[in-house]
């Protein structure tokens, strides 16, 4: 079932990510199929923000 989520709960995950990748930085390496990972998954996200509003 579909639950409704509401843009501060879409804002605060992604200010979690970011924090997170921060500290995942500085503190061990990811792996290249890691960062991939991450990569496609931003892209998409990026890709959904950048959709014309119809």
């Amino acid at each position: 079932m579909y639950q409704k989520v509401n843009r501060s709960e879409v804002l605060n995950k992604m200010g979690h990510v970011y924090e997170r990748f921060q500290f995942l930085s500085r503190t061990r390496s990811l792996t290249d199929d890691q960062i991939e990972d991450i990569d496609q998954h931003l892209s998409q996200i990026i890709e959904v923000l950048n959709q014309p509003n119809y």
